[in-house]
Formats: C-alpha cells, structure tokens, sequence
C-alpha cells in the first residue's frame, strides 16, 4: 500500500513538472544504427516530464524513421529559413541558421548524435545556452580536422559512449577530458517476435549450410569478404550459400563480385528487410565482416536468435560477441593492400581502428576469407559445441541489459546534466 502510494505521488508530481526541453542535433534522413537508436530512444517514455526537439541537417526524415520521430518530437531543418532553402556553402550560413534555431528552442540541454558541430566559424568564447552531451556511436573514427574536433569538443560537457572500445578511441584519438559514461547497446524493440521463446539451434541436414550477414551496403561493412568465404568453402566441396540484407553504395560491386565467381544464387542480396524474422531463421551462422564496428548491434540481434556469430577482433565487437561463448573473435590479417586488390576496388578505408588487446590505434586489416572458411568448418563440424554456443547466445543476450534500461540509463546521465542547468541558471538569476 506504501508502496503503490508513493508511485501515485511520483506520477502526480512527474504530471505537475513543466517539462524538460531536450534539444537533440542529429541527421535523420540516412538510417544507421544510431538514427535507429535516437528513433527508439525518443519513443521511449521518459521517467521525468520531457518535450523533445530534433534540428537537423536536412528536413526530410528517412522514411522508416519518420512516424516515432514525427510523433514524439518537433522537427527542424538548418537547410531552410522561413521557407527558403539554405545553401550549403558557405558553411556559415547552415551555422547561423542552426544558432538561431537553438536560441529560438531555449532548450534545458543538447545532445548531439554521432557527429561533429563544426564550431570553428564562432569565437572561442561562444557557448549555447545549456550543457552539450555528445553520443559517441562511431563517429570518432572518422577523419575529422584537428581544428574542427578541437572546437567542437570546447563547447562539449560530457560524453556518452556505445562502447568502451567507443570510449578510448575518442580518448586515444582526440585527447579529450570531458567525463565519458559508457552505455553499451542493447537490443531493440521489436528485433524479437512477442512472447516467443527462442530455442537453441541444431544444425539442419540435408540442405546448404547458410551464412548471413546485415548492414548498409558500405565500404567498411567490407561485405565482399562474405562471397569470397562461399566461394572458399564451395572449394572444399562445402555446399555453403549466403544471404546479406541491406541497401547501399556497394551493391553494384558485390553484384558484380558475385557474377564474377559464379556465385549467383548463392550469394542472395535481400535488401532491406521491415521483418528480420526470416532472415535470422534462414541462417545457420552470422558473419560479421566489418573493419569497424564501434559496438556490432547485428550481432546481437543475431545472438539473440541463437545464431552463433562470427566477427573480427577488433573495436568494440569483442563486446557484442564473447569470444569461444557466442561466437568467434577473429583477429584480422589482410592487408588493406591485399583487401583492395581482392575487390578490385578502393574503398575509403579508416585510418585506424581500435584494438582491444593492445588498448592502441592502428591501421585497419581485414578477416581472411580462407581464415574464415577454416572457423565456419571449425563451428559447424561439431554439432554438439554449435548448439552448446547457441543456448550461450539465447542466454547472454538475455543476461544484457534491455532498451529500456538503455533508455534508463541515458535518461540517468541526461538527468545529471539537467540538474547542473537548473542550478547554473538559478546561480545566475541570484548574481
């Protein structure tokens, strides 16, 4: 009874509160993982009083983000003003415009998503009117020009990262010394059917052995690794397939690679998918093939459907997946150089990544295809250690913190930082 009054007084006094004005800068016309993140995250109900604002880049809002963005959160474009287009040089015009629109909101704090202001066009001295939090998701392993980090991170207060990988990259990288909390992804809403219970995986007989993968089609996701893996495997009179989802720049190449080796109705290219159901049910083992991952959400959600996963040793995937418990970590071997010529291409490539064992930066390699052929038949000629590392899965995704605690927790730093606005502004009215 104590109990059940004092969560009707919280209700009451939460309904009393004027809400918190929570202004987040972020791009919303592209869809990646924190876009999908801040998506869920604005949907989410809050434990205090909250209006959201988002200022964006563009005003167009991608269009599987758009219905929880534009429902819980009012929308601003820096590329208009009054109705007219904003160019984007010179850049001191979206600037301005982007000013303007932070003083116009008045907001309590700012949380910027996964990129860098770019501050330089202001004196040393200009600041916005509340506390500045910074979402690390990967960003920092952009190139970015020294000036522009510098200036940026001036008007930064603290910083929340995907990932302790996430965390020293941006320590390592850029020197800083605002205060980093670490909130690790966590699997999100809808990734698993309602009220179904997910089984350990036994290997199915009969019929090909089926690799998945999932991501933009993007240089760095370095899916081609996956067709050569097949091809290698099908070598070994393997009858391997693959199926990779996801949409992107990189399409036309894979498309190409795959005719290349005759591999056309072996390697499938899906798109995207609203409903992973049949994808994670299709597949026997995920192959991250990625250079970078700041954290590895698919690897998760891969898990979490019993599918054993196998990734690269390199940045904050070794979080995502325990090594030898729900997966394998493998560390990469191939030279960017050998990478490029088995591609017959150049993508852009980082210049360095973070590598846990060593807790340094150095230049990116790559997963060997022949190095991933040998631990695919390494983890599916045993069955009884598949489905021991599948019920691991099932049980270490579960044993995670879930999006709402995620959610929770950014809340929790958030609210710190409100507190500290509250207070400089009532120091400020009493001088």
């Amino acid at each position: 009874m104590v109990a059940s009054e004092a969560a009707t007084n919280e209700t009451a006094r939460n309904k009393t509160q004027t809400p918190r004005r929570l202004l987040h800068l972020i791009n919303v016309r592209t869809v990646g993982g924190a876009e999908r993140i801040f998506t869920d995250f604005v949907a989410h109900a809050p434990p205090f009083p909250v209006r959201h604002f988002t200022v964006a880049d563009h005003d167009a809002v991608a269009p599987s983000l758009a219905p929880a963005i534009l429902q819980h959160s009012s929308i601003f474009g820096v590329n208009t003003f009054s109705g007219l287009p904003v160019p984007r040089r010179p850049r001191l015009l979206r600037a301005i415009n982007r000013e303007r629109l932070i003083r116009k909101i008045k907001p309590d704090l700012i949380l910027i998503w996964n990129q860098f202001i770019d501050a330089r066009t202001f004196s040393q001295n200009s600041h916005w009117p509340c506390p500045v939090l910074y979402y690390e998701h990967g960003g920092a392993w952009y190139q970015q020009a020294p000036t522009l980090a510098e200036a940026f991170f001036r008007r930064v207060d603290g910083v929340i990262a995907v990932s302790q990988a996430a965390k020293r990259t941006l320590q390592l990288k850029y020197r800083i010394t605002q205060p980093i909390e670490v909130c690790p992804n966590a699997l999100r809403p809808g990734a698993l059917p309602v009220g179904r219970s997910i089984a350990p995986r036994t290997l199915k007989k009969n019929r090909p052995l089926v690799l998945g993968s999932a991501g933009r089609l993007a240089p760095l996701k370095c899916f081609g690794l996956l067709v050569l893996t097949v091809k290698a495997l099908r070598a070994r009179g393997v009858e391997a397939e693959a199926v990779i989802a996801g949409t992107g720049i990189e399409r036309a190449m894979l498309e190409a690679l795959i005719a290349k080796h005759g591999l056309q109705g072996k390697v499938r290219l899906v798109g995207l998918l609203d409903d992973m159901v049949t994808f994670y049910e299709e597949i026997d083992l995920y192959v991250s093939t990625s250079m970078h991952e700041a954290f590895g959400l698919t690897c998760i959600e891969a898990a979490a459907w019993g599918v054993p996963v196998i990734a690269a040793a390199v940045d904050g995937l070794p979080e995502a997946v325990r090594d030898g418990v729900t997966g394998i970590c493998l560390k990469p071997t191939l030279s960017s150089e050998t990478y490029q010529a088995l591609m017959q291409a150049s993508p852009p490539l980082f210049p360095l990544v973070y590598w846990p064992d060593e807790d340094c930066l150095a230049p990116p390699k790559m997963l060997d295809p022949e190095m991933l052929a040998d631990t695919v038949l390494r983890l599916t000629g045993d069955p009884d250690r598949y489905r021991q590392m599948s019920a691991q899965a099932i049980a270490d995704v579960a044993a995670r913190d879930d999006f709402r605690a995620l959610c929770d927790n950014l809340y929790r730093v958030i609210a710190r930082y409100f507190n500290e606005s509250a207070l400089t502004a009532k120091n400020a009215e009493s001088a």
